[in-house]
Order: structure tokens, then sequence, then C-alpha cells
């Protein structure tokens, strides 16, 4: 029984002094940081043209991408509707006329990549996808605007 107790008092003691400390670095910085998910450095310089062809195979290998990664949040057609975004985002409608962050393949590219500073409501994808998957997803963008539109 003493044994317990004296392993009870150690266990309240070592987490009343992280409590303590959390307070004191609380008190000083005013507030509790969270980190920030930090965009992915950028190993090659991204290319003002799309080095994919745009052909079925690549669509098609596209629109994998495209289910697997993007369609939660930008939804079935691409247009900014998926089940589910992130709480307190607007995912883009990509298949419009206007893109908030560029409408060249480089841009499209890029914000894929690296993701949308400051927030990060689009997450960067580099490290998770290849940049060959990313091409595929934008001509399969590309495509699916078309059809869409019609």
């Amino acid at each position: 029984m003493r044994r317990v107790s004296t392993l009870f008092a150690v266990v309240a003691l070592i987490g009343l002094y992280l409590t303590a400390g959390s307070s004191a670095e609380r008190a000083v910085t005013g507030a509790v940081l969270e980190p920030q998910q930090k965009p992915v450095a950028q190993k090659k310089p991204i290319t003002q043209k799309n080095p994919i062809p745009s052909s079925e195979k690549s669509v098609k290998a596209g629109m994998l991408v495209y289910v697997n990664a993007c369609r939660p949040c930008h939804g079935l057609q691409a247009k900014g509707d998926g089940v589910a975004p992130p709480p307190g985002s607007r995912p883009a409608n990509l298949v419009d006329d206007k893109w908030d962050h560029g409408s060249s393949d480089a841009e499209i590219f890029k914000t894929i990549k690296e993701g949308v500073a400051p927030d990060y409501f689009m997450q960067p994808w580099g490290e998770r996808i290849s940049d060959e998957e990313i091409w595929n997803a934008i001509n399969y963008l590309r495509d699916l605007a078309k059809r869409v539109k019609k």
C-alpha cells in the first residue's frame, strides 16, 4: 500500500511540475503556439510547361490521383463541394474560369505541391504524391473542365 501511495505522489508531482512549466511558458508567450506545417522545399524548378502531354493515359492516371487526394475536398466534379474539407475552409472550384492561386499549369503545380500558406487549408502534397502524379492530375482537371462546361 505504501508503494502505491509513493508512486501516486511521484506521478502527481511530475504532473504538477509539467503543468506549472506550461503555465509559466503560456504567461511569457501569451498563448500556446501550435506548429505550422511548413511548405515543401522545392528540389527542382517548376517548369512553365507541363512535361507530360495530355493523353488518355495521363488523364486516367490523373483521375486516380484526383479521386484519392482531391475529391474529398473539391468534390466529384471539382466544383469545390466535397464532403470532407477542413473545418473553416472553402475549397476552390477547379473547373471554373477563376483560379485564386494562378491558372497556368506551373502555378497549379506549385499550389498542389507546396499548398497554400498561411493556413494550409490546401495542404502541400509534394511529399505524398510524385511530380508526375501532380502533372497527370492537372491534365485530368483540364479535361474535366472541358467536359463539365459543355
